[in-house]
């Protein structure tokens, strides 16, 4: 088996899974947005960049877009000291 065939399925459980808690639609938008945080983590572990959740977002079922490292810390430092959430 090539290589490329390899990483192709390698890549399908996973992309599988974020595709599938993207696509949740009929649960609550707490669950939704968790559902979305974990689709993040699943696409942070394969490209190295998280995907910018916000509620909006997922109400509006729109594309998430990717947000560099930098950007992610700063989020992180706002939802830890502002809203009191850990990630």
């Amino acid at each position: 088996m090539s290589s490329f065939n390899r990483r192709n399925q390698e890549r399908t459980h996973e992309d599988s899974r974020r595709t599938i808690l993207l696509c949740q639609k009929d649960r609550s938008m707490e669950a939704r947005i968790e559902s979305a945080r974990k689709a993040s983590d699943i696409h942070k572990k394969r490209t190295g960049r998280a995907l910018r959740i916000t509620a909006e977002d997922v109400r509006n079922e729109e594309m998430y877009q990717e947000i560099d490292p930098d950007e992610e810390a700063k989020l992180d430092k706002f939802h830890r000291e502002v809203i009191g959430e850990n990630r």
